[in-house]
């Protein structure tokens, strides 16, 4: 999917879901077996639970510049975006990865173009973006709004922050 998030997601996973508890690594139970037939029940077909942004049902922001910030114990990002008066949408995510247990820390940054306001909160944008290295266009879909951001999929939230000094801030704060 989207490497940024794709990246989010794999520092939250690694760190324990995000939520502050250390990682757990149990066993993965086997597969039963059926007693009658000796095979092995198809593996469920639930579908994952759908995480619904709570900024689905905010109004489209107005044409001006935003920027967002967060800070957890698994990365710290910037994000801003720039809407025009025709509602283009456009904009720069930024930050670092920092897993202290597992002693991995990686920058990203990613470029958002061709982003469109619509009638809800939510933008899909082109992405360029560039972990460590590595390259790779992709696309995302961002909340955003005047309370705040969230990349779709991910149960985060960066908060309304100030423009001026936030790339500084992120750097500064997400350091090793």
């Amino acid at each position: 999917m989207r490497l940024v998030l794709i990246a989010s997601a794999l520092a939250l996973t690694a760190c324990g879901g995000g939520n502050g508890d250390d990682p757990v690594n149990e066993p993965e139970a086997a597969a039963p077996e059926d007693a009658a037939s000796g095979e092995t029940p198809a593996a469920s077909t639930d579908p994952l639970p759908q995480i619904i942004s709570p900024l689905a049902d905010a109004e489209p922001l107005s044409p001006g510049t935003y920027c967002y910030y967060r800070n957890d114990e698994n990365v710290t990002e910037g994000l801003e975006v720039t809407v025009t008066e025709d509602g283009a949408v456009s904009g720069d995510n930024f930050g670092i990865i920092h897993q202290h247990a597992a002693s991995y820390y990686a920058s990203f940054t990613t470029a958002l173009s061709d982003g469109a306001l619509g009638e809800s909160a939510a933008v899909t944008f082109d992405t360029q973006t560039e972990v460590d290295g590595d390259s790779q266009t992709s696309s995302a879909i961002w909340y955003l709004s005047e309370e705040g951001a969230v990349p779709d999929g991910l149960d985060i939230t960066l908060q309304p922050a100030e423009c001026e000094g936030l790339e500084e801030k992120v750097q500064s704060e997400g350091s090793p």
